[in-house]
């Protein structure tokens, strides 16, 4: 949720004013700037993006020294023409594209485009009332929201931020919690990333599964979308395209990788299009292998661990 290493951020100028910016983490010989389904790159409109971008590599390569042997920028338009350094686009897709929301249609529009289905649930938690959804306020919701955060961790198999950088969320200008409630317990919530006067991210979700039935997630979806209308965003990214998202309306888009693979025999292009004729070629097996390989896969985690 936080992503670890050393922070950046390259500007670009004309004359006085900024045109470009891109900000990322360092975590030793990598670089990245963004994820494909949050883009870390922006350009002011009608300015040449082969020369921003062209100025962001100077930056980065400063910032970065000669250790460093992989740098991905992602951006959400086509930076076009010739490409600095070895950079090599390619247009991000599958589930790495994101639905985005056009939030000047405002929030009646918006609910009218969502799924039969979604709007049937909405109505239905709306109308039974159990569940309320407020901002997260207090240290004590904190701790509560976190413990339900580090067993979701747990499920998926992902180590938990500590508390300390968790409840950082409290304090940033820039973040926004979203909790759900169900007979004063804390049963999900959503975590919001934005800009003002410009976009919104869906950052996360956490959930009790026992409560799943009640649409507390789906609820939290909605809140935040009212509440980004209210404040006058432009854009709302759900961070994916999965179908629990996309019930939500909306239109499909896609990012675009920068790449400059500066390893030796480009070992990081390569790993990836390893991976990617693996799972290729996994997609292809018979239900009943794929069923034997994943029992297999966990059976030798389980004895690692």
């Amino acid at each position: 949720m936080f992503g670890g290493g050393e922070r950046f951020a390259v500007l670009a100028f004309e004359n006085s004013r900024a045109v470009g910016v891109v900000t990322g983490l360092r975590n030793g010989g990598q670089i990245r700037c963004g994820l494909p389904v949050r883009p870390q790159s922006a350009f002011r409109d009608g300015i040449d993006k082969q020369e921003i971008f062209a100025r962001f590599w100077d930056g980065i390569s400063e910032f970065g020294g000669p250790e460093i042997d992989l740098v991905d920028i992602y951006s959400w338009e086509p930076i076009g023409g010739r490409l600095p350094s070895g950079f090599v686009e390619s247009k991000c897709e599958g589930g790495d594209r994101v639905v985005m929301l056009d939030l000047t249609k405002g929030p009646e529009a918006l609910f009218r485009d969502f799924s039969t289905r979604r709007r049937t649930q909405l109505r239905k938690v709306e109308r039974t009332g159990k569940v309320q959804v407020k901002t997260l306020e207090t240290a004590s919701e904190l701790a509560e929201l976190y413990a339900i955060h580090c067993l979701w961790n747990e499920k998926k198999g992902i180590a938990s931020e500590g508390i300390e950088v968790f409840s950082g969320m409290l304090e940033s200008p820039s973040r926004i919690v979203l909790i759900a409630k169900f007979e004063g317990k804390i049963i999900a919530g959503t975590y919001l990333r934005f800009c003002e006067n410009g976009i919104v991210e869906y950052a996360a979700n956490n959930s009790l599964d026992e409560f799943q039935h009640l649409h507390a997630n789906e609820l939290l979806g909605w809140r935040a979308i009212e509440w980004a209308c209210e404040r006058g965003f432009t854009k709302f990214s759900l961070g994916a395209s999965h179908p629990f998202l996309s019930r939500f309306g909306g239109e499909v888009v896609a990012g675009y990788r920068y790449r400059a693979d500066r390893s030796f025999l480009r070992m990081h292009t390569n790993r990836e299009r390893f991976a990617a004729f693996a799972r290729g070629a996994f997609g292809m097996l018979p239900a009943s292998m794929k069923r034997s390989l994943k029992a297999w896969g966990e059976t030798v985690v389980g004895n690692r661990a």
